[in-house]
């Protein structure tokens, strides 16, 4: 099982300059406990709700970036890493989530502590792959069944059925 099948898509994302108070509506309104830090289309840390609420017990009404309060280099995983990998390297590093990378480094997914859990629990299948599943829309489209002469034509790639 890849962690590609299993991450969340598409990741909500802050870049550093953010309010930290705003950074924390988003995290409420959305229900989510982390958000990648990007910049410049580069994933440059990750912030946790908790560290956002002990920022403001700790900064009060000042606006404070997310810079601030960053955890730099946060460890990554890639799209086609397996899950038991990803889920050593959170149990290892004791943190709560990993953003998922594909090969240029981009972010593309994010898989949590959580979601690891759900899916030990059954309660959480695999997501349709993005690229996959828009393949296979465009093949439906393109399969079109029309009746000649009592003769039944399928059309999909210039191939007739009798």
């Amino acid at each position: 099982m890849k962690v590609s099948q299993y991450m969340t898509r598409p990741v909500l994302t802050i870049p550093p300059g953010h309010p930290f108070r705003q950074a924390i509506d988003q995290m409420h309104g959305r229900n989510i406990n982390h958000l990648p830090v990007v910049d410049n289309g580069r994933v440059v840390g990750i912030v946790a709700k908790t560290d956002l609420l002990l920022a403001a017990a700790n900064f009060g009404s000042a606006e404070v970036p997310v810079s601030e309060i960053v955890h730099k280099e946060p460890v990554c995983v890639t799209e086609t890493a397996q899950l038991k990998y990803a889920a050593r390297l959170l149990v290892k590093h004791h943190i709560g989530c990993l953003p998922v990378l594909n090969t240029r480094k981009q972010l593309v997914g994010i898989i949590t502590k959580t979601d690891i859990f759900k899916i030990t629990a059954g309660m959480l299948r695999a997501r349709p792959d993005a690229k996959k599943a828009s393949a296979k829309k465009v093949q439906k489209a393109s399969t079109k069944t029309v009746k000649k002469s009592g003769i039944k034509v399928a059309k999909k790639a210039g191939k007739k059925t009798a």
